[in-house]
């Protein structure tokens, strides 16, 4: 009896023991979790690609225009804001845009569902300048951000707004590309070196040209402002953004790895109490008109990257008021 007895407790202490080893493997730290290389993609998982995420862009532009949500996929709890406000789909630009100006740029993102686009739409007769964010998962829209820069009939600069330039589409070989992350830390050492006023800190080709708002800001001859004649790195060296004194809510939210883009959403932010600062030019730096009061700009900006340098720049660049939240989470 006694020998059955310690039988039974030596068997009992076996399992435990092999229990609490199962259990041990089972309940990694965090570290080890963190430690483990990420579960790689199988060749059986569908993504939305390229031309299916242009199509997606394609009919959401149409159904806005034609005021019929139902042109386009949009998943039960599709979430909308205009300029930072959360609407509800048909209010705003659903209800009032009539067609589609000349111009049209997508870029769009099958890693991560994404679409950015720019374009020019006409709404109660009057020309708007739309950028936008989808986000398409399981081939329906469950996310859209937009801003709308409402314009007067006669702006010029309509005309040179979200202008599909050959640069965009440019090829780039396989062996010049960078990474998905090296695309986004460009985009990120641009603001870098805004809020840093440095020309040093961001890779700019020196052919790089920004417009904004339609306008060309950089390399433009026939400009009468000096400033707009120099280059997108000589522009940052002078210092001359260091008005802007703050841009936070970056993300990085559609990246095109085969074109070489990267998009981002991001506020500019102004205090508005500035100090004046030496300037290289041999002139001081010192804010004037709106830049002497706080605001913010909510700035939607794409970034075409060639052999690691920012080469193309296109933004909307629209006021709100300072250090607003875009309504979206910080990604």
């Amino acid at each position: 009896m006694r020998s059955d007895l310690s039988f039974a407790v030596r068997l009992v202490a076996v399992v435990c023991a092999s229990l609490g080893a199962v259990s041990a493997g089972a309940q990694s730290t965090p570290a080890q979790r963190a430690a483990q290389p990420p579960a790689a993609k199988s060749q059986y998982k569908v993504t939305c690609g390229h031309e299916c995420l242009a199509e997606f862009a394609e009919r959401f532009l149409t159904a806005l225009t034609t005021h019929n949500a139902s042109a386009v996929a949009l998943a039960p709890n599709v979430r909308y804001t205009e300029n930072g406000a959360q609407l509800a789909i048909g209010d705003a630009l659903w209800s009032t845009a009539q067609k589609l100006g000349d111009n049209k740029l997508v870029f769009t993102d099958p890693e991560s569902g994404g679409i950015q686009l720019y374009a020019a739409v006409v709404e109660s007769g009057l020309p708007s300048m739309l950028a936008a964010r989808l986000k398409v998962e399981h081939r329906l829209v469950t996310e859209i951000e937009t801003t709308v820069l409402r314009r007067n009939a006669d702006d010029a600069a309509m005309a040179s707004f979200a202008v599909d330039r050959p640069i965009w589409h440019q090829q780039i070989a396989a062996s010049k590309r960078v990474s998905r992350q090296a695309l986004i830390d460009i985009a990120d050492s641009y603001f870098e070196g805004i809020t840093q006023a440095r020309g040093d800190v961001t890779p700019f080709d020196p052919q790089c040209t920004r417009f904004e708002n339609g306008g060309q800001m950089t390399l433009n001859a026939s400009a009468q402002n000096a400033v707009m004649k120099m280059g997108c790195q000589e522009q940052f060296a002078a210092g001359m953004l260091a008005i802007v004194t703050s841009i936070s809510h970056r993300r990085y939210l559609v990246v095109d790895e085969d074109d070489q883009v990267a998009c981002a959403i991001v506020t500019f932010d102004h205090r508005g109490n500035l100090e004046a600062r030496p300037s290289p030019r041999g002139r001081d730096l010192k804010p004037n008109g709106p830049f002497t009061r706080p605001f913010s700009f909510l700035i939607f900006e794409a970034f075409k990257v060639v052999d690691g340098k920012i080469r193309q720049v296109e933004a909307t660049v629209f006021s709100v008021p300072y250090k607003m939240d875009p309504g979206w989470p910080d990604e």
